[in-house]
């Protein structure tokens, strides 16, 4: 088997996820390029993405130089939006899944549903919506098996991407109707927490929901929040500001 020369690696920050490229290559920093796809640790539960790739062994010729220059990184490449073709291979592996699971579904590709715009450090992304019958199975309790069947699906299309693509999946709207309620719920104890001057903590959510309640008061002036906890106990907790 030949050996690995780049791999693709996400985690909660860009160095974090070079360190854990670096180990499953076996290299060290120097005989690398780093390239980041995205990165949003700069946001409560955000994350970083990083293509991590083993330098040639060839020399870059500087004609101001008598002796080569050795290949530097790569600057990032900017994001572009999916396109068609890309939404086509998206819609076409979500809808062979779905048949070898048995469901007789309807499958879409949308413009971003959510109120949460995508800022430019994200990857190209692809919103699929998924309608039909019966399909509480998909969701799951609280949306676990949707998580689990949008992970599925990221793995299958990456596969068939020359560019790290990041595939949404929403189930007869569920993930919109989810927004709508986490927004809500966390301007109502946003107010609570500014006129008791007490922080309140919330129910334990999975990262794309704590994100949300994040996002939502982001700009508010009277409180702040943070997310704190291990794994599936992760929780979001809403602080009055300092006056």
């Amino acid at each position: 088997m030949s050996p690995m020369n780049s791999v693709e690696i996400q985690a909660r920050t860009v160095d974090q996820a070079v360190e854990l490229a670096l180990e499953q290559l076996g290299k060290t920093r120097d005989e690398v390029n780093v390239e980041v796809l995205m990165d949003t640790s700069d946001l409560e539960d955000g994350e970083a993405l990083v293509r991590v790739e083993v330098r040639s062994t060839k020399r870059v010729v500087d004609p101001n130089l008598k002796t080569p220059a050795p290949v530097t990184d790569r600057p990032a490449a900017p994001r572009q939006p999916a396109d068609e073709e890309t939404e086509r291979i998206a819609k076409e592996i979500v809808t062979e899944l779905l048949v070898k699971m048995g469901f007789d579904c309807n499958v879409m590709a949308v413009d971003n549903p959510s109120t949460i715009e995508l800022s430019q450090d994200e990857p190209r992304t692809v919103f699929i919506d998924i309608n039909g019958r019966d399909l509480g199975m998909l969701i799951g309790r609280r949306g676990e098996h949707l998580a689990q069947l949008q992970y599925m699906i990221n793995v299958l299309a990456n596969k068939r991407f020359d560019t790290w693509t990041r595939v949404i999946i929403d189930v007869e709207s569920y993930r919109m109707r989810r927004e709508e309620s986490l927004i809500g719920l966390a301007q109502r104890v946003a107010r609570q927490v500014a006129r008791n001057r007490r922080p309140i903590s919330l129910e334990p959510m999975p990262p794309n929901e704590r994100r949300v309640v994040h996002v939502a008061l982001k700009n508010d002036p009277n409180v702040t929040t943070s997310s704190a906890g291990e794994a599936a106990l992760r929780r979001v907790t809403i602080y009055p500001k300092q006056q």
